[in-house]
């Protein structure tokens, strides 16, 4: 089972959907499901955790960004992470050119502690903080910004946010997948939702030998047979499926 190719092709519509923005009129303001910053220069969508940054901020109950992120986390989960999101396939590029892979211990509650900080950041101070920091506002709004607008001199803003992607590219190129495993809150909110999606992974047990292929070629370190599908990290990449010589993994509806 070759998934790489549909995958490659639903990120490339996810990233020219999201830059739709070519006149004002086609700036949305309407919720994705992805990390997908505001000040792109061609945006289309809202970033759905900046959104709930700024309500939340303003001290306002949230329930536009909080309802469009429950749908699309009861529908698909961690999927988008994995098949959507614009900077998780930058991930999935640059982890290819990794000649070495560590494999490093997965701790599920750090992207939730990301997810916590931040959001009480955004009370404490009536800003989107985290904004400042996130690697994908880096690379697709902060950085084409210096050119476009002709940034110079490059002010601290920008700085601190080259600073923050050329980390996260340094983690990729080491470990993989390692914004996605850490530090993405919007990941730490669908991978909350991955036991109750509508769209999940599972493992056959009658054709399961246990040869463990699948969590060898897994980006996202997933180390139990039984967690695929369900932990909050499996994005449902299907590199599990792609290895596993005996066809146990699947796609399938979550009932």
């Amino acid at each position: 089972m070759n998934l790489t190719r549909p995958r490659r092709a639903t990120q490339l519509l996810g990233f020219l959907v999201l830059n739709l923005g070519l006149t004002s009129a086609l700036k949305t303001g309407i919720v994705c499901p992805a990390l997908y910053c505001y000040s792109c220069p061609l945006a289309s969508f809202a970033c759905p955790f900046g959104t709930l940054q700024h309500f939340i901020g303003f001290g306002e109950l949230p329930l536009y960004a909080g309802g469009s992120l429950g749908l699309y986390s009861v529908s698909l989960g961690r999927t988008y992470c994995g098949w959507f999101c614009p900077f998780g396939a930058v991930q999935d590029i640059l982890g290819g050119f990794r000649k070495k892979k560590l494999r490093l211990k997965t701790f599920p509650w750090a992207k939730f502690t990301v997810l916590a900080v931040a959001l009480a950041a955004a009370y404490a101070t009536g800003e989107t903080v985290f904004c400042r920091y996130c690697p994908s506002g880096s690379l697709f709004a902060a950085f084409p910004n210096i050119f476009l607008l002709n940034l110079n001199p490059i002010p601290l803003g920008v700085w601190i946010h080259l600073i923050t992607l050329t980390t996260v590219l340094i983690g990729v190129l080491t470990i993989g997948r390692v914004w996605c495993r850490y530090f993405c809150p919007l990941g730490a909110v669908f991978g909350a939702f991955n036991r109750i999606s509508g769209l999940t992974m599972k493992v056959d047990s009658t054709l399961c030998t246990g040869c463990r292929n699948c969590l060898k070629n897994c980006p996202m370190g997933i180390d139990d047979v039984k967690a695929i599908g369900s932990s909050t990290d499996c994005i449902r990449c299907g590199k599990c499926a792609e290895a596993c010589p005996r066809k146990a993994i699947r796609f399938a509806a979550n009932l």
